[in-house]
């Protein structure tokens, strides 16, 4: 019996794309499904609606909000007093432009708010662009 009947053939590898890491696709898959569905980004400029500025009704700020998007699609602002509220003006749509690539995953809204200094901390504080930039979750 020749020798070439007996072998296995070789199991062939699926073909990756370009940039697709195999860890980062694994650690994707195997994070738990149960985290808050909660999207967030910083938007350090002024906000404006129908030719007006946004202002927080509890401390009068003008910019350097948290806006946050939930599952149906609702958006929220939060400033730094950490007043937050509906904007029904706002889609999901208008979050998605002003969303920053990247970012960092934080495990609740109130870690997000807490790391961004959205949690009253700093109320009455306006920080330089610059420090604002990559901090999204």
């Amino acid at each position: 019996m020749p020798t070439k009947d007996l072998q296995q053939p070789r199991a062939i590898r699926p073909e990756t794309l370009s940039g697709d890491d195999p860890l980062l696709r694994l650690q994707a898959e195997s994070e738990p499904d149960d985290s808050i569905r909660i999207r967030t980004t910083l938007r350090s400029d002024p906000i404006t609606i129908t030719g007006i500025t946004v202002m927080c009704p509890q401390c009068g700020a003008r910019r350097d909000w948290l806006v946050i998007c939930d599952v149906p699609g609702r958006i929220f602002l939060r400033c730094r007093c950490a007043h937050q509220w509906h904007e029904p003006e706002l889609t999901r749509a208008d979050f998605n432009a002003m969303v920053s690539e990247g970012g960092q995953k934080y495990p609740s809204l109130e870690a997000v708010a807490r790391d961004t200094g959205h949690d009253g901390t700093l109320a009455g504080t306006y920080l330089p662009h610059d420090l604002n930039a990559g901090a999204c979750g």
